[in-house]
């Protein structure tokens, strides 16, 4: 029979093994999604909700990390993820109040959605930026990111909200590299008990009309 500190730590495990996936499934095809919607505006929102998507399952994964048991936040591993990441916090919290923000007078002066850009797909020296919703006047919007010391730009797809960016790639990047530390680092202090099937179970219940009366 486990613990409850050893089914804490399952827990833990299971909530961080889908979050990844789930971080994963955004990730996938952002960036090409993006750069099909010059010619097909109906990839505006395929593109949208796997940023959005994106912010709210790396949201999740840093509760849940910070959930586990015996793993400090000062450990240089959880350090720089949390550090890497942290902006996802302004974002998360903006996104899931927004009927407070929507509020506000005066009102936020940019986009409710924020701003989307990509880096061009033929040319790796231009970018795009999609203006989303209406356009007022007074109105400030976010690009891509270009990093002059490097020569390069920071991701190839970028959030904008109230003039900070989300660069998606470094910090998938520091998503990954902490995967690769914690699920092991879990697998190691839970039971035998952890761990993923390829296939899980599947209950299926059928109704029968009729049935005892």
């Amino acid at each position: 029979m486990s613990s409850a500190l050893d089914v804490r730590k399952i827990r833990c495990l299971d909530g961080l093994h889908y979050s990844f996936q789930i971080l994963r499934h955004h990730y996938a095809g952002l960036w090409e999604t993006c750069c099909e919607i010059p010619s097909s505006n109906s990839k505006i929102i395929a593109a949208l909700a796997s940023g959005w998507g994106f912010i709210d399952a790396l949201h999740r994964i840093r509760e849940i990390a910070q959930a586990i048991p015996g793993l400090s936040a000062k450990h240089p591993e959880m350090h720089a993820f949390l550090s890497a990441s942290s902006l996802a916090e302004d974002y998360r919290h903006y996104i899931h109040h927004l009927r407070g923000e929507l509020a506000n007078d005066p009102s936020n002066a940019f986009p409710v959605w924020g701003t989307l850009s990509w880096v061009d797909a033929a040319n790796p020296t231009r970018s795009h930026m999609v203006v989303l919703g209406t356009q007022i006047e007074g109105t400030n919007y976010t690009g891509c990111s270009f990093d002059t010391a490097e020569k390069k730009w920071a991701s190839k797809v970028c959030l904008g909200v109230n003039g900070k960016s989300f660069n998606f790639d470094p910090v998938f990047l520091s998503a990954v590299r902490f995967e690769a530390f914690v699920l092991p680092f879990l697998n190691e202090k839970a039971s035998e008990h952890a761990g993923f099937q390829e296939e899980l179970p599947l209950i299926s219940v059928d109704f029968i009309h009729g049935a005892g009366t």
